[in-house]
């Protein structure tokens, strides 16, 4: 059996509806569940809620406050809540020790078991009850039967010296009395029959009682101890004697005089806390029967990040039949989690992550299980969301931010650079089947990857060569191979063979078969057919083609696409007003690529920019020609696009020259930004994540 569901009403930051529905529903899975929040996201209280229905095998205690009952907008507080658990998964044997508290699901097909905890607040006093079986005829659970719903947990910035060395408090000592080796037994007649460690310790006592007794090695310090009580102390007549020997003998006493050591000198914190999970798991692999629950909170308070990862890994191997449910603002562990065991907190939401909530495919998983690194996984920590596809947006983005006066970091605005088109999985987590908003703006900045008509131009030195395909006149061709294709759905124009392909690909049907031998018909058909020639008109249907079809197919009510007028942001840039300042910024990283011992200072800067000033001495907007010029190196790979948007990042933040030291005025640049049309998509896209 597994906790299925857990339903929160007026708990902490979780406020009942008005039509009476939880504040909370959030739906777990068996084997690893693992909360992903920022600070105050919930985690705790949903961890708190589960611990506080079903308690813990360590038996703390656990006293209600004032502060678990939800707080409205006007400061008072509610004075009664409400926690439900859901268990399902339950097999025969789980029927058996729960059959007077059962009920069935919806369609009557397997058991299901509900457990509550009321509590109420009146006259200072908080009282709580507890109920399990069907809602209204509910009846209190026996003792026996509470003892098999108990979890183990694992609470945060745990004192390990404490629970792991021996002492009345000793964990240690919990964990290994629960433990079947030292159940108590009792012989044919109901007799306790006294544990080996019992024995032995007895044997023990009696040693070292006689070592210290007359003929034994100690004598010598009992009796001194004694004759100087009698001197000094006692009055005449009182005859007690003084002894050193072992006290007590019971299995729970033995138990508490245990430390857990792996190395003979003094043990660290680091693996003091080993040694607590350890033990722990040694209690929680000993449950035989009924809920087997482990709640982790906070898994990075506890073990260094390698640890933390071999930890996981090993949760994840374990049976169905063992419930992990974990909590983590670590973005190192949440990127090496499987996302299909991740339920992301978001305002007052709890989001899963599997498959049967999110429009993610099988091929969505695979991909990101293996690209999400700790860098990516900000994302799930992020008040609002920029995706990049390149190292120039991610330097550029929160630069141009902040010099409009929109500092990403102060909102909680991650910039994730995602690579290439990748981006079209990434927003594929945050897109539900029920629809449910995730309460984060998403703004996706990409390029719109048509060239420019100067690049075809530079190739062929021939503006009359035929360049592309129109989708129309292909039409009744290609429907006689093929009408498992939606092709007015397809783009009108076809540059290459390769984009054709990728376009079929695109929007066939379920009955486009064989893939592979129908798509090369396909192609054989463009091979022999009549080519347009490409111009600007026809350039412009095409960017406005495919502009329509990508926002088609990732905007959404808080996820939307951002897109250049024409090509690529390098592109736009070398054709908007910040067109000398990126063209001083190609320069410095050709120099710093073909000169790596010279050091680009300002002054370095200053003349590069006074070479560009010579050849672009106005302000003007380019023309195409010298846009695509200035862009060149750029396209071409002779120049590296993250080191140019090093150096553009830093005249953008007044950092370099010649921004820094006055030539170009920083209000200018910031007037340029906000105001040039080719640079409006960036300043859009900062706009949506900030609101």
């Amino acid at each position: 059996m597994y906790l299925s569901t857990l339903r929160l009403w007026n708990f902490r930051k979780y406020c009942a509806m008005a039509d009476g529905k939880p504040g909370l529903e959030i739906h777990f899975q068996e084997g690893v569940n693992v909360l992903i929040g920022e600070n105050d996201s919930g985690k705790t209280a949903i961890v708190d809620a589960i611990r506080y229905v079903l308690r813990t095998q360590s038996g703390e205690f656990i006293q209600f406050e004032d502060k678990d009952f939800y707080q409205e907008p006007d400061g008072n507080r509610k004075d009664e809540f409400k926690i439900e658990c859901v268990f399902d998964g339950i097999n025969e044997q789980d029927a058996g020790l729960f059959w007077e508290w059962l009920s069935w699901n919806d369609d009557k097909t397997k058991y299901l078991l509900k457990v509550w905890l009321y509590a109420k607040r009146k006259d200072n006093i908080i009282m709580p009850t507890f109920s399990a079986g069907i809602e209204g005829q509910a009846e209190r659970m026996d003792s026996e039967a509470r003892e098999l719903l108990k979890v183990v947990y694992f609470k945060p910035l745990r004192d390990a010296l404490t629970d792991m060395t021996h002492g009345y408090k000793s964990r240690l000592a919990q964990i290994l009395g629960a433990h079947e080796l030292f159940k108590t037994e009792k012989d044919v007649y109901g007799n306790i029959i006294k544990h080996k460690l019992e024995t032995d310790y007895e044997k023990l006592k009696k040693e070292i009682e006689n070592y210290f007794k007359v003929g034994g090695g100690g004598e010598s310090i009992t009796s001194e101890i004694n004759s100087f009580l009698r001197e000094h102390f006692l009055l005449n007549g009182d005859s007690r004697n003084a002894e050193v020997k072992l006290t007590g003998g019971e299995l729970t006493e033995i138990l508490r005089l245990l430390d857990l050591i792996m190395e003979g000198n003094k043990s660290g914190l680091g693996t003091l806390n080993l040694l607590c999970i350890a033990a722990e798991m040694l209690l929680f692999n000993n449950q035989k029967k009924g809920l087997k629950l482990a709640l982790v909170e906070e898994l990075e308070a506890h073990l260094h990040p390698q640890y933390q990862l071999r930890l996981i890994e090993y949760i994840s191997s374990q049976e169905k039949n063992e419930q992990f449910i974990l909590s983590t603002h670590s973005i190192t562990l949440a990127s090496k989690i499987k996302l299909a065991n991740m339920i992301i907190l978001k305002g007052n939401d709890a989001f899963p992550m599997s498959s049967e909530y999110t429009k993610m495919k099988p091929a969505d998983y695979n991909f990101l299980e293996r690209f999400l690194d700790a860098t990516k996984a900000n994302l799930f920590f992020a008040k609002g969301l920029i995706m990049v596809e390149g190292d120039a947006e991610n330097l550029l983005i929160p630069a141009i931010a902040q010099l409009i006066g929109k500092n990403l970091y102060q909102y909680g605005v991650s910039v994730v650079n995602v690579g290439s088109t990748a981006y079209k999985r990434y927003v594929n987590i945050f897109k539900r089947k029920d629809e449910k908003s995730f309460g984060m703006p998403i703004a996706v900045v990409s390029d719109l990857d048509v060239r420019a008509l100067e690049y075809y131009d530079e190739k062929s030195k021939d503006r009359k060569i035929p360049r592309c395909w129109l989708r129309d006149d292909l039409r009744s061709e290609l429907e006689k191979i093929s009408t498992e294709v939606d092709y007015d759905a397809m783009s009108t124009t076809f540059g290459s063979i390769s984009a054709f392909e990728e376009e079929v690909k695109l929007h066939k049907k379920e009955g486009f078969k064989p893939v592979i031998k129908t798509i090369g018909y396909m192609k054989d058909i463009l091979a022999k057919y009549k080519r347009e020639v490409l111009n600007e008109e026809l350039l412009a249907q095409i960017r406005e083609e495919r502009r329509t079809r990508l926002e088609n197919a990732i905007n959404s009510d808080e996820i939307k696409i951002f897109l250049p007028q024409a090509w690529t942001l390098e592109y736009e840039i070398a054709g908007s007003g910040l067109y000398r300042l990126l063209a001083t910024a190609i320069k410095a990283a050709k120099m710093e690529t073909d000169q790596p011992k010279t050091e680009i200072d300002n002054e370095a800067l200053n003349k590069l920019w006074e070479e560009v000033t010579e050849v672009y001495p106005d302000r003007r907007i380019p023309t195409k020609e010298e846009t695509y010029k200035i862009f060149k190196p750029l396209n071409d790979g002779t120049v590296s696009k993250a080191i140019t948007a090093q150096y553009l990042a830093g005249m953008l933040a007044g950092e370099l020259a010649p921004v820094s030291n006055g030539t170009v005025n920083l209000d200018e640049v910031k007037s340029v930004i906000e105001s040039d049309d080719k640079l409006k998509y960036l300043v859009d896209a900062i706009k949506h994540v900030i609101k």
